[in-house]
């Protein structure tokens, strides 16, 4: 699900792979079945499902950030602990526009985004433990 790259400054980098995109691609049938069709609410799950997967990987390049920041030098490492602040803001702000945008387009989809968003966590889960 992801690949574990060694960088210049010697820090192990995880890359996220095909397979979890692959993987994460099975939760549209997810989105649809909970959609009832191919109805707008299941475009508006399979959206929030794309927002997901971004959510992932802004996590892994702020995790990495992160590491880096407390390896690297003075200079590089204040400039790796605000990009990984910077994506942690990102992070923050994809959720809440996932949350947000559901509730405002149809409350009634909140637990059915919940449920997507669990299966998305363990796809997530998998991916990282397969990767150490």
């Amino acid at each position: 699900m992801c690949n574990i790259n060694q960088n210049d400054t010697g820090l192990m980098e995880k890359k996220i792979t095909k397979k979890f995109y692959l993987i994460s691609s099975l939760n549209i049938l997810t989105a649809l079945w909970l959609g009832n069709g191919l109805t707008l609410d299941s475009l508006a799950l399979i959206g929030s499902l794309i927002i997901l997967v971004l959510n992932h990987t802004t996590m892994v390049k702020m995790i990495f950030a992160a590491t880096q920041s407390m390896i690297l030098s003075s200079s590089d490492a204040k400039r790796s602990l605000r990009k990984a602040l910077l994506l942690i803001l990102l992070k923050m702000t994809l959720l809440a526009i996932i949350v947000f945008g559901v509730y405002f387009y149809n409350v009634n989809l909140i637990p059915k985004l919940l449920i997507l968003m669990i299966f998305q966590l363990i796809i997530q889960v998998v991916s990282i433990k397969n990767n150490y």
